[in-house]
């Protein structure tokens, strides 16, 4: 939280997401700044990772039917941990952003969402897909589907034997799951859906790398205005890398308010951020 923030502050507010397979540990630092700065600034565990309980799943087959909406009954399960589904993790984000709106003190008109690595390709998805976003940070973003055209495809015949299982026994081998997960996984193609009002900033290294070529590449299919900042030691000033961050939330932050949150489809400003983390 803030310096000085109460129940009646209305700040604004953002979420933080790590990266692929990291937790809210390594994140810390740059939500520490982000408060230090006036946002209050909420970091997450998904789900089966860190301080997030994990998925139970039943081991024995239960039988319902809907004749009762809700069933009381003993059965084993298992619980599994460290799970590895982008689509899992963007509804995680989403439900923090949720949790976050209903915190006393929070403008809810004035959230945003910051993700490095993988998820800031879910950052990429989420302003894309929703209204409540005002401000989105994609930091050293992983956007898969760059060279992937825009259609439906099959997976490998690998892939496919283990959805086959999935589908009847509801099995599959963690890695099988992360796979056929990031097989059906483009971030890259909801760059076009971002509305024309969007502000875009880029903050890269000057070393070059493959997120940076991604992000580029992204700027061609963004209608809005564009600018590119270089963060200066290959990306490994952390303090200049969250100070900027925060600088770009103030900024996008700053105008929205309650009455107008029904118009945030227009006005979502994303940053793609290709430093190294």
């Amino acid at each position: 939280m803030p310096k000085g923030f109460s129940a009646e502050s209305k700040a604004p507010a953002v979420v933080l997401a790590p990266d692929w397979g990291a937790t809210a540990v390594s994140i810390e630092k740059y939500a520490a700044t982000f408060a230090g700065r006036g946002l209050v600034a909420m970091i997450i565990d998904y789900r089966g990772w860190g301080r997030s309980g994990g998925f139970l799943e039943t081991v024995d087959q239960v039988m319902t039917d809907d004749r009762l909406r809700f069933s009381q009954l003993t059965a084993r399960v298992r619980i599994r941990r460290k799970r590895l589904n982008p689509q899992h993790q963007i509804l995680d984000i989403r439900n923090a952003l949720y949790f976050l709106q209903g915190e006393p003190g929070v403008d809810r008109a004035r959230v945003g969402v910051w993700g490095v690595g993988m998820a800031g390709g879910h950052a990429i998805v989420i302003a894309a897909t929703d209204a409540r976003i005002k401000a989105a940070i994609a930091q050293s973003p992983v956007i898969a589907g760059r060279e992937t055209p825009k259609r439906a495809s099959a997976p490998s015949g690998e892939l496919y034997q283990a959805e086959l299982k999935r589908a009847r026994t509801g099995s599959i081998l963690s890695d099988l799951e992360t796979r056929l997960a990031l097989f059906e996984y483009h971030p890259f193609w909801y760059l076009d859906q971002i509305p024309q009002m969007t502000a875009i900033m880029f903050v890269i290294a000057k070393k070059g790398s493959k997120a940076q070529e991604s992000a580029v590449a992204a700027s061609t299919l963004l209608k809005g205005p564009t600018r590119v900042v270089t963060i200066p030691g290959n990306g490994a000033d952390l303090k200049a890398e969250a100070n900027a961050a925060a600088d770009f939330f103030l900024k996008h932050l700053s105008g929205a308010s309650e009455s107008r949150s029904t118009q945030t489809q227009t006005r979502n400003p994303i940053v793609l951020s290709t430093s190294n983390y």
